[in-house]
């Protein structure tokens, strides 16, 4: 199958042709850059040099392009914008709970889009560290996430705690560290929403007294339990035999949510269900 892309720049071209065992290829430069590229299989090769020459003429003749836009044969037209910068010459990162995925990325623009606020994260991230150890301290682009429907009203998809609210997501980071260490969650559990500030959390339906707001709750959820009932019903179960047997010593909140969305603090011993009412908890005990 031929293939064939096209760009021209304002310097006289040049054609060369290339054939190797598997492939005959006609470049034509532009000066030393090369600009046109035609390529056929060695057994569909045009009959003469003339020809190929001919060909590369038509197309010079054809197409104008500027040398950012390529044109493929299927009419796909790709422009190569080069990567936006932040800013910053020494941008934070989190490279050791760096997640390679979109949403690490999403919050790595956010961290580094303010220098003050790379500098804040980092104190916190090192407060944590401090408190409950280095490899307790949950990947921060899960634990500055806010609420889910942030972007309907109208904030930004993180939120850092005020500096005097700190403190009180240690014992719940070490309780949440507990829970995975002893197989009640597994390892690929997620947070989902850690901090609300009051104005977010009312608009996003959270209880008038939320932990989210005093930076003590996180909503947790395993992704590939979403699908699997059995799982899930299994870790709620398990959730609510160390609520029962535990949970007073740990002042634990538990929230479990039909969605398989599950809340934890250490600001109160209680569980609820989806209306935040005692009697809709799913725990059995």
């Amino acid at each position: 199958m031929i293939a064939l892309a096209v760009c021209v720049s304002s310097v006289g071209a040049q054609a060369a042709i290339l054939q190797d065992n598997s492939e005959r290829r006609i470049q034509i430069r532009q000066g030393t850059a090369v600009t046109s590229n035609y390529s056929s299989n060695s057994n569909q090769a045009l009959s003469s040099d003339d020809r190929m020459q001919g060909l590369i003429k038509q197309k010079q003749r054809e197409y104008n392009f500027d040398a950012n836009v390529s044109i493929e044969e299927n009419k796909r037209v790709y422009i190569n914008k080069p990567r936006a910068s932040t800013g910053y010459n020494n941008s934070y990162s989190t490279s050791d709970n760096y997640y390679s995925n979109a949403t690490a990325m999403d919050f790595n623009t956010w961290l580094n889009s303010n220098h003050f606020r790379a500098q804040e994260v980092a104190n916190y991230q090192r407060y944590l560290s401090s408190q409950i150890g280095a490899h307790n301290v949950p990947p921060l682009e899960q634990l500055l996430t806010t609420a889910r429907s942030w972007d309907k009203c109208g904030y930004e998809p993180y939120q850092l705690p005020p500096q005097e609210l700190w403190s009180n997501i240690v014992p719940t980071l070490r309780l949440y560290s507990l829970l995975k260490n002893q197989g009640i969650l597994p390892a690929s559990t997620e947070i989902r929403s850690v901090y609300r500030s009051p104005g977010l959390n009312s608009c996003a339906g959270g209880a008038n007294s939320s932990k989210h707001m005093t930076a003590g709750a996180i909503d947790i959820w395993v992704p590939e339990y979403q699908d699997n009932f059995w799982l899930l019903s299994k870790m709620q179960d398990d959730l609510c035999q160390f609520w029962q047997y535990q949970g007073e010593s740990y002042n634990f909140g538990l929230g479990l949510y039909s969605t398989g969305s599950v809340h934890l603090d250490t600001q109160g011993y209680r569980k609820w269900g989806f209306n935040h009412a005692t009697s809709s908890s799913s725990c059995r005990y």
